[in-house]
C-alpha cells in the first residue's frame, strides 16, 4: 500500500520511527531530517503538525549545542503553535505525554526570551514514547551527516 505521494506506508512508518529513535539518542539533526522528508509529502493539519515536530527537534539541536538562544526560543514557540490542538494521526506517539514533558521547556523558552541563562535544562529533554502496544520498526540509520560531531 502506498500513500498519495508514492511512499509506502511501511517506509513512512519506518522513517517516522527512525526519527523518534534519533531524537531519543540525542541526534536531533537526524530526527529533523527524517521528519522533514515526511513533511514534504504531507498535507493540511498533519503537515503543520510534522513541521512542529521538526521545529522542536531544531530547538533541541540548538539547546544541545548551546547556541542561538533566540532561535531556540523562537522555534519552541512556533512548534507549540503548530502542534497545539492537533488531533490527527500521531504515528503511535504518546502525544499527550510528549506535550506534558515539553511544558517546562516551553516555559523555559519564554524565560530565555526574557533574559534567563541559556542553556540551562529546566527538565530532562523529553523522551518520545509510543502508545502502549505499538512495536516501532525504524528504518536503519544511514551514514553520519552534519550534526554528528558532538
Amino acid at each position: 500500500m502506498t500513500s498519495d505521494s508514492g511512499i509506502s506506508e511501511a517506509a513512512a512508518a519506518g522513517r517516522f520511527d527512525r526519527a523518534v529513535a534519533h531524537w531519543n539518542a540525542g541526534r536531533f539533526w537526524h530526527a529533523h531530517e527524517d521528519w522533514e522528508d515526511l513533511w514534504n509529502e504531507a498535507y493540511d493539519d498533519h503537515k503543520r503538525w510534522l513541521q512542529g515536530l521538526i521545529q522542536y527537534a531544531a530547538a533541541f539541536f540548538h539547546f544541545d549545542r548551546g547556541f542561538y538562544a533566540s532561535g531556540f526560543e523562537r522555534l519552541l514557540v512556533q512548534a507549540t503553535e503548530k502542534t497545539q490542538g492537533y488531533d490527527g494521526p500521531v504515528h503511535h506517539l504518546d502525544w499527550r505525554r510528549m506535550q506534558r514533558d515539553l511544558a517546562p521547556w516551553i516555559a523555559y523558552g519564554r524565560a530565555v526570551a526574557d533574559g534567563a541563562a541559556f542553556p540551562e535544562a529546566p527538565a530532562p529533554i523529553p523522551v518520545l514514547r509510543y502508545a502502549q502496544g505499538y512495536d516501532p520498526q525504524p528504518l536503519p540509520w544511514e551514514a553520519d551527516a552534519p550534526g554528528d560531531d558532538a
